[in-house]
């Protein structure tokens, strides 16, 4: 690691703890945040097997409240954030006036203010776009990412080990619903989330509490084999849940709909940014391009830009590719032009590599039983 990059970086509160445990760093997104501990493989089996434990507070929050917060929100966001009841929580995007994906979100409705969680590398990004607002209604917005820092819990066994960790009893919860109780003595919120396509729920703190929860998290969570993830083995994880993830699968050059989540948008709700060219794709029948799942032949892991072809004619590029630990093949995430994403449909990988087949199959290429 450079002298510059360790100068321009901030550490996470937890490196002291993670040093302790063998953890190796890396910068991600202008945070030093741990890569491995024991080993990606090990840690990726340890999530699909049991439960791990990953330190995501580098990620951002942002808290909207105000009489005219829900208008306001439901401006600025492709869902319909006045579905929402205290105690739920949906994801949403950010997108430009052309339809593009500016950032994507999770919003949770709070009750009295809602809280939107964003990814470290649009957190910035989103925060400047949505505070100028602001000024023109009864609303507003504030940084709050120091006092709902992320840590998150993934794996079969996930449920169980928060029986452990949480003083009050575990509801069974929706997707991205949550509720408030004590760890290790703080006001946590906790939410039900998955990204890793195992069950798992995501802890939201203040900075100062996170080594008290995250050595208390370890430490209650041995009985349920829960052990500390990096981020490389969380890389691996979400590819093989077809999860797609900002700044690599996708960015202000996709439009909403090329990206694949149809839980991120609300066909029936009124005016928003970036709606009517949502509408216009919709009316069309078609997208014109599609983030499509590919199962890759031969022994050559593909590469981000990686091109794909069909009989000679360019009709896509790859963006997320790798050896699969779980199914112990070559998958790979890349967008596919309309006319070749149907299940089944043969494609060319071009790289420096030469040239590998490639069949579009489902996603997520994971599915837990």
């Amino acid at each position: 690691m450079s002298e510059t990059a360790e100068q321009s970086s901030t550490n996470s509160s937890l490196h002291h703890a993670q040093r302790q445990l063998g953890a190796r760093f890396d910068i991600s997104h202008g945070s030093e945040m741990a890569q491995v501990y024991s080993g990606s493989l090990e840690e990726h089996n340890a999530v699909r097997t049991n439960a791990g434990l990953i330190d995501l507070s580098y990620c951002g929050a942002m808290k909207v409240w105000g009489r005219e917060a829900v208008q306001f929100l439901n401006g600025l966001v492709s869902n319909d954030v006045k579905t929402l009841s205290p105690g739920s929580g949906m994801r949403a995007a950010f997108l430009t006036g052309h339809g593009k994906v500016r950032a994507l979100a999770r919003v949770l409705n709070l009750g009295t203010e809602f809280l939107v969680l964003t990814d470290p590398q649009t957190h910035e990004k989103v925060l400047n776009y949505v505070s100028p607002f602001s000024y023109a209604g009864d609303f507003h917005v504030e940084d709050v990412s120091s006092q709902f820092r992320l840590l998150s819990v993934q794996g079969p066994k996930s449920h169980l080990g928060m029986k452990e960790i949480c003083f009050e009893p575990v509801p069974q919860m929706a997707e991205h619903s949550w509720f408030r109780t004590l760890i290790a003595g703080h006001q946590t919120l906790v939410v039900r989330a998955s990204h890793t396509g195992e069950e798992g729920f995501d802890l939201l703190l203040p900075e100062l509490a996170l080594p008290d929860v995250w050595d208390f998290v370890l430490l209650k969570g041995r009985f349920h084999s829960i052990v500390p993830i990096g981020l490389e083995a969380l890389e691996s994880l979400r590819i093989e849940a077809g999860q797609p993830v900002y700044g690599v699968d996708v960015d202000e050059a996709n439009m909403l709909l090329d990206v694949g989540l149809p839980d991120i948008v609300s066909f029936n709700k009124g005016c928003y940014t970036g709606q009517e060219a949502v509408a216009m794709a919709t009316y069309r029948g078609h997208i014109s391009k599609k983030l499509s799942g590919l199962l890759v032949k031969g022994d050559s892991v593909p590469s981000r830009g990686d091109v794909l072809k069909k009989e000679g004619k360019e009709i896509g590029t790859i963006t997320s590719a790798l050896r699969s630990p779980t199914l112990n093949s070559l998958i790979a995430l890349g967008y596919v032009k309309y006319g070749f994403f149907e299940i089944g449909t043969d494609l060319d990988i071009e790289s420096n590599h030469g040239t590998q087949q490639a069949s579009v199959v489902e996603t997520p290429f994971y599915r837990k039983t």
